[in-house]
């Protein structure tokens, strides 16, 4: 009986310990929760984004943007937005909250717009601290963990 009742505690103690590392861990959303900058450019202009990432009480996140700057490369009057001079930088303010669910699995945060359905994928790299966006036209965003 004694021998019997080792078992089971000994069974119950592996039980839990592998629970316990097999089940999501707060760990993980500590590590995503912060701001993220990135840096980019194109044949026109260049970009610097901050975007921040917060946790909900509901276990997702909030992701916005909360800087978007952008200054052209070269002087131009005749552009249509605000980069018409070199090297003037043009705040394009916050943008709007977005809520982002983590899948475990992949590391990912997915982020489903409400009336298309579409969904807008982050991938999360948690040993670079670093998040990437593939955009539509084959080019990926980097953002890379700042606070």
């Amino acid at each position: 009986m004694k021998n019997f009742r080792n078992a089971i505690l000994f069974n119950s103690a592996i039980l839990a310990i592998l629970i316990s590392s097999c089940s999501p861990s707060s760990n993980i959303k500590d590590n995503i929760v912060g701001k993220y900058a990135s840096t980019s450019e194109n044949n026109y202009d260049y970009f610097k984004d901050t975007i921040e990432i917060k946790s909900t009480d509901d276990g997702n996140f909030e992701i916005q943007t909360i800087a978007n700057w952008s200054a052209a490369k070269k002087d131009d009057p005749q552009r249509p937005n605000k980069n018409k001079k070199a090297g003037i930088w043009n705040n394009y303010g916050p943008g709007k909250v977005s809520v982002a669910a983590l899948q475990i699995s992949d590391t990912t945060l997915r982020i489903t717009e409400p009336i298309t359905g579409n969904v807008r994928i982050l991938y999360i790299n948690l040993h670079t601290k670093t998040i990437f966006e593939p955009l539509g036209d084959g080019d990926k965003s980097i953002y890379h963990k700042i606070l």
